[in-house]
């Protein structure tokens, strides 16, 4: 799914209207959310909706409402089935209670956004209806009067921002198949922006909608998320993806962050974006038709004593990432996947010569691989003789038999089995002087200029840099020769 956040402006009677909608919807959801679950036994959704609708019908919301409420409510209780979830947050209902936020404060940090979800049979939406230019949505609900109970129609008219790229086009392509009821469009509103919800598939003209790819069998591009590094590695098996060592790095590139602790959400969905992109350019360029991630990466939090680690960690949400990818890779015809991703770096690091996150990156690759091709394990097969010619310091024990012992061995023997990540040093030449050099590997921005984010790719033994002329190697104009590495 797509979603494209749009600024509105409104009456102040409307946004009144819009505020109490909003109290009403948030009451609904989080009665819902407290009943989902009886005695240990959970409601059925016809159920749940009977019980909301007793509680809030006959207000200013309609059944559609409370229904949409209903389903927020089962899907938060999907994601926090014990009833422990807080309205609001933490950190402010801890505010609250030192008094460092009012009730009124508090009030409004409970409120959500209200959710209207699709229903093409009512032109995409039941309360919400696109102008096809974009540029005005107009709200509406039927709502009975408090004197004598009479249904009257309440109509909200929202100015909204003019989008321009690819952002204003599919808008507008989805406010015109919405009229002619072939869509459904999902809208949520809060107090600043309304948020436009469609299917990319819906739209046949889609702007990132791109030619299918030629898919070369055997070939797997896998991404390792890292704190404050991304490793993409294109991996290729032609005869059994359960044999580590028939698998072959073709290529990797690696992606560091450094975004500032001031960063906004749009700075950082901007970087994302420009990895995705970046990502799908290598999969043209390989005929690859899979993408695999590690699964669990959505759930990563910390919260310790240490600030620096916390934010390292919390500053993007690893789901993100994986939802805006798995947008752009149907677009292009290419499949996104997660696999099991332990010992993931221990193996990668052993086995392919990349920095760590790019190694470990290609052997979650490999695993894509042997998922796709029917093996119900992911783990590749244990090969003693070719893991002990790996390390030329020190032996691995003898009775190890298994990854698991593996890593438990080098962990225990504190073995630096880690490949480092190349960073720039203050040596190195500004990078708005074109391209620059740093332990082997080529470095660019990953954004435009004043943009955080580099991109590192290495570079071919004799091979050099003659600055700004050269072009970048970027999934379609090669800076080198094809790096290979296995």
């Amino acid at each position: 799914m797509q979603t494209i956040s749009i600024p509105y402006r409104c009456s102040k009677e409307d946004r009144e209207f819009i505020e109490a909608v909003r109290r009403v919807y948030s009451a609904a959801v989080r009665t819902g959310y407290a009943n989902a679950d009886r005695d240990g036994k959970t409601l059925k959704e016809k159920e749940l909706r009977e019980f909301v609708k007793a509680r809030f019908a006959g207000g200013i919301v309609d059944a559609w409402v409370l229904h949409c409420a209903t389903l927020e409510a089962r899907d938060l209780r999907k994601i926090v089935p014990d009833g422990s979830m807080l309205f609001g947050g933490r950190k402010d209902f801890e505010r609250r209670n030192k008094n460092l936020i009012d009730n009124a404060e508090w009030r409004n940090k409970r409120l959500r956004p209200f959710c209207s979800r699709g229903d093409k049979k009512y032109a995409g939406n039941r309360h919400f209806k696109l102008a096809e230019d974009g540029l005005s949505c107009s709200f509406s609900m039927l709502m009975p009067r408090v004197t004598g109970q009479k249904l009257q129609w309440r109509l909200v008219k929202l100015d909204l921002a003019h989008l321009h790229g690819n952002a204003g086009e599919v808008v507008r392509q989805a406010a015109k198949l919405a009229a002619e009821k072939k869509i459904n469009i999902t809208f949520r509103i809060d107090d600043q922006k309304l948020h436009v919800t469609i299917d990319p598939e819906d739209l046949p003209d889609h702007p990132e909608r791109r030619p299918p790819i030629r898919v070369v069998s055997g070939r797997a591009l896998g991404i390792d998320l890292n704190p404050n590094f991304v490793g993409i590695s294109v991996a290729q098996n032609i005869v059994d993806p359960t044999t580590l060592s028939l698998t072959e790095l073709l290529e990797h590139q690696l992606v560091q962050f450094d975004l500032p602790l001031d960063a906004s959400a749009e700075t950082v969905r901007e970087a994302l974006a420009k990895i995705c992109d970046r990502t799908i350019r290598l999969c043209r360029k390989w005929g690859i038709g899979l993408i695999t991630f590690e699964k669990g990466l959505g759930k990563l939090r910390s919260g310790g004593k240490n600030k620096a680690r916390n934010r390292a960690i919390n500053y993007w949400v690893r789901s993100l990432l994986i939802a805006m990818m798995t947008r752009k890779a149907r677009l292009a015809g290419i499949k996104v996947i997660e696999v099991w991703g332990g010992y993931s770096t221990t193996i990668g690091n052993l086995a392919f010569e990349a920095p760590d996150a790019c190694a470990s990156a290609a052997e979650i690759a490999r695993r894509g691989l042997a998922v796709t091709g029917g093996c119900k394990d992911v783990l590749p097969t244990f090969e003693e003789g070719w893991l002990s010619g790996r390390w030329k310091d020190q032996a691995l024990p003898a009775e190890c038999g298994f990854w698991k012992d593996v890593h438990q061995a080098i962990k225990t023997a504190k073995i630096g089995y880690r490949r480092p990540h190349p960073t720039l040093k203050s040596s190195v030449p500004d990078l708005r002087s074109g391209l620059s050099a740093c332990g082997g590997y080529a470095v660019r921005r990953l954004n435009h200029r004043h943009r955080p984010g580099t991109v590192y790719v290495p570079v071919s033994h004799g091979h050099g840099l003659s600055g700004a002329n050269n072009r970048f190697h970027d999934g379609g104009e090669f800076l080198h020769p094809t790096f290979k590495s296995g």
